[in-house]
């Protein structure tokens, strides 16, 4: 007999619905797998050199050196004569520099030691041509904590982390904070991990001793912390694969720090020159090992990513006014800032359906809106999850409420509170609309708010917790 169920028009919704539920669940950790494998082990598990910047003193050495190489490892180096090999270093315009007359190299180990034993297994063999040892001279040496010359990366990782979690954290626990507040808090928190972690590594030598490597530090923080913010209400869930693609997936293997930036593809070396993790290592290298060499068009690239986020804030708050002043805001008004919210909050989690919102609207009995009436939301083990207050329109709207069973308190000065009663699941818009009694009107609300399971609405008895529309924000059905 045929299994009825699984064909069922039933059968066939629940199936889509649970396909629907895993897709929302698992597009993360996917990114993930897919990420990782195309981001860190296709340029990781054989890195080669690709057009690595060396320099040879003299002319004719330079051009000799040069044919050899280029034998050796086609396409790997890029050979140019230089007249002072440690000042090209220092410069950064060479990774290493060999003088020939005197068999000696001149590397930084302060840019990793995967770098610097390139550069000494190349030009081995070279001075081996005239029976002679190499001499290797470190000219901008690594801190004395600093062994591998990876802790600059790990700092500057650490930041970048920070910036964008912190966004993320504020979204699933604070999404009633206005977005004023959120950047404050990113700032202030950007401040703490940075002079935080600075002091760490300069406790055990990690890098040199050096306070201006606090301000680059913070602001790389807020160049992330503010794109993210910014790019929430226009991406709404997709924020953590969109972040974590831009700021991780990328950035990491880009940015010359894990390994150096000549030994990666191609792709990820034309992605170093724009990207904040790379220059913020760019920016932090300069100051403390190379006298300053190539800090401001690092810097630059940094504010250019924080000015980005400014811009992206600014469109996200006209966009909230424009729908706010739109014809018909009485109507749909609080429907549209709920949406607005959605999309601030969105992205609470990564693997998650849009956070649930509930949107409604507060008024006396008369119909006429109760401006600055504070909707207290309660979980079902009595726990104060948000207050949600009223507009001048007395429209409320509330993001990132649990899914769960919640319990309301509507209150305004003068009136009597009203309690409903209503259950949220994900991806939905709930909507629900007070109406409160005066405190000296002769015919009072039940004590509850709640009758038969039902709440006046408008003039109505809507049942609770009614299900109007699905996150776009339209008016009640």
């Amino acid at each position: 007999m045929p299994n009825e169920t699984a064909t069922s028009p039933g059968g066939a919704s629940r199936a889509l619905e649970t396909a629907r539920t895993l897709a929302n669940a698992l597009w993360f950790p996917v990114l993930f797998a897919a990420g990782f494998m195309f981001c860190y082990l296709l340029p990781f598990h054989s890195p080669a050199p690709h057009d690595l910047p060396v320099a040879v003193q003299g002319e004719e050495a330079a051009a000799a050196v040069s044919v050899a190489l280029e034998d050796a490892s086609p396409g790997g180096f890029d050979v140019v004569p230089t007249d002072d090999p440690e000042r090209v270093v220092l410069d950064r315009d060479a990774v290493a520099a060999y003088d020939p007359a005197h068999h000696e190299l001149y590397v930084a180990g302060s840019l990793g030691a995967a770098l610097e034993q390139t550069a000494v297994s190349t030009f081995t063999p070279v001075a081996a041509q005239d029976s002679s040892g190499l001499e290797v001279t470190d000219a901008a040496p690594s801190a004395p904590g600093d062994g591998m010359g990876m802790s600059l990366f790990y700092l500057v990782l650490t930041w970048t982390l920070t910036g964008y979690i912190s966004v993320i954290m504020l979204a699933a626990h604070a999404p009633h904070l206005r977005r004023r507040a959120k950047v404050l808090t990113v700032a202030g928190f950007g401040a703490f991990t940075s002079v935080f972690c600075y002091t760490v590594a300069d406790v055990i030598d990690a890098i040199p001793h050096d306070l201006s490597v606090i301000p680059i530090a913070f602001l790389l923080t807020q160049a992330v912390s503010w794109t993210c913010l910014g790019l929430a209400p226009f991406v709404t869930k997709w924020l953590p694969g969109v972040a974590m693609t831009v700021f991780v997936l990328l950035s990491m293997p880009s940015s010359g720090g894990a390994i150096p930036l000549p030994m990666v593809p191609e792709f990820f070396q034309n992605l170093h020159p724009v990207l904040p993790m790379g220059r913020a290592i760019d920016a932090i290298r300069a100051v403390l090992y190379f006298d300053g060499a190539g800090l401001w068009p690092a810097v630059a690239v940094l504010g250019g990513w924080l000015a980005l986020g400014a811009l992206l804030l600014a469109a996200a708050t006209v966009r909230e006014r424009s729908r706010r002043r739109a014809p018909g805001a009485h109507a749909g008004g609080a429907a549209r800032a709920a949406s607005e919210e959605a999309d601030d909050a969105a992205g609470s989690g990564p693997g998650t359906d849009a956070s649930p919102s509930l949107i409604g609207r507060v008024t006396d009995t008369s119909g006429r809106p109760v401006a600055g009436a504070v909707v207290s939301v309660v979980d079902h083990a009595g726990r104060h999850v948000a207050a949600l207050e009223s507009g001048t329109d007395g429209a409320y709207s509330g993001m990132g409420l649990p899914g769960d069973r919640l319990t309301l308190l509507a209150s305004a000065p003068g009136h009597s509170p009203r309690v409903a009663r209503v259950t949220l699941d994900h991806g939905g818009l709930v909507h629900l609309d007070f109406a409160l009694y005066p405190d000296d009107a002769a015919v009072r609300a039940p004590e509850s708010g709640v009758s038969e399971g039902f709440l006046p609405v408008s003039g109505r008895r809507v049942p609770l917790g009614r299900r109007v529309r699905e996150m776009d924000g339209g008016g009640s059905a």
